[in-house]
C-alpha cells in the first residue's frame, strides 16, 4: 500500500475520524469498492479535508481581532503552498475551492425546484468559477497592456456575465413575489 495512503489513514485514526479502514484486508475491499487505490486515496484525502473544515470552521466562529484572522487564513494559504510568495498557485487553490464548495450547488437547485434562490446561488457560484479562470489567464495582463490575452477571455467574460444576470433574474423573482405579499 502507498505511503501516502498510510499517513492518511494514521492522521485520520488520530483525529478519530470513524469509517476507516483498519486491516489490510480492509484497505484493499475499500480500494475495489471505490474503484481502485487512487479513488480509495481521494476518499482517504477528502475524509481528512472534512474533518479539518470542521475544525476550521468552529476556529472561525472564535473571536478573533482583524489581524489575527488574517494571519489564521495566511497560515491556511502557506499550508498548501500558496502564500504571497507564490500567486499563481494562490489563484489555483482559490479556484479548486470555490469549485468544490460550488458542486453540490446544482443539486440543492435541482432539490428545490420552487425556490429562485438556490438556482440563483448556483447561478453566481458559477460565474464565480468564470471569473477566477479568467482572472488566472489573463493574470498580468491588463498591467503589461496584452490586450491579445485579454481578447482571448471574451467569451469566458460573457459567460460569467450571463450567469450573473441570471443570478440576478432569479434573486428578482422571488424579491418580486415578496413585494406581493403584504407583511
Amino acid at each position: 500500500m502507498r505511503t501516502s495512503v498510510l499517513r492518511l489513514v494514521s492522521v485520520l485514526s488520530v483525529l478519530g475520524v470513524g469509517g476507516i479502514a483498519r486491516t489490510e484486508d480492509d484497505h484493499l475491499d475499500a480500494m475495489d469498492e471505490l474503484g481502485g487505490p487512487d479513488a480509495y486515496r481521494a476518499w482517504l484525502a477528502s475524509a481528512l479535508l472534512g474533518a479539518a473544515q470542521a475544525e476550521a470552521m468552529t476556529a472561525d466562529r472564535l473571536p478573533l481581532s482583524r489581524d489575527s484572522r488574517y494571519a489564521v487564513w495566511q497560515r491556511q494559504l502557506e499550508a498548501a503552498d500558496a502564500g504571497t510568495d507564490n500567486p499563481a498557485r494562490r489563484a489555483e487553490l482559490i479556484q479548486w475551492q470555490v469549485r468544490r464548495a460550488a458542486a453540490q450547488l446544482p443539486a440543492i437547485a435541482q432539490e428545490n425546484r420552487a425556490d429562485p434562490i438556490p438556482l440563483a446561488t448556483a447561478q453566481a457560484a458559477e460565474a464565480l468559477q468564470v471569473l477566477l479562470a479568467v482572472g488566472a489567464a489573463t493574470r498580468g495582463a491588463v498591467e503589461s497592456g496584452d490586450v491579445r490575452r485579454l481578447a482571448t477571455q471574451a467569451t469566458r467574460l460573457r459567460e460569467a456575465r450571463k450567469a450573473l444576470q441570471a443570478a440576478v433574474a432569479n434573486t428578482d423573482v422571488l424579491l418580486e413575489l415578496l413585494g406581493s405579499v403584504d407583511l
